[in-house]
């Protein structure tokens, strides 16, 4: 299981990304597609692709971390727009927006 996002730049993007400290695979894609593959921390993987970002909007993938805190810390210095949201019981969480305006929810069970 995977989800796609697409980034205008990729070494912009690769930059950003490698604050998540994600498994980097072997990517398998289309050949002459630039692109990267990494691997969440719940096993699935994250795919970049080279091509038009959406407008900005509500869709997102979350990652799970134990220390959301951090996570906040890291996604700031990476210079991600941090965004709040409803409280859900059970669970801290924020989004944070990539370069090209993806959004990524950060989830921390209690």
């Amino acid at each position: 299981m995977h989800v796609n996002v697409e980034v205008s730049n990729l070494e912009r993007a690769l930059a950003f990304y490698s604050h998540l400290g994600l498994e980097t695979l072997p990517r398998a894609g289309t050949p002459g597609r630039a692109g990267a593959w990494y691997r969440l921390p719940d096993g699935r993987e994250l795919h970049l692709s080279v091509g038009t970002p959406k407008p900005e909007n509500r869709s997102h993938f979350a990652i799970r971390v134990v220390d959301l805190e951090s996570a906040r810390r890291i996604m700031r210095a990476a210079g991600a727009r941090v965004e709040t949201e409803r409280e859900i019981p059970g669970m801290a969480r924020f989004f944070a927006r990539d370069p090209d305006g993806n959004r990524i929810e950060f989830v921390q069970r209690l």
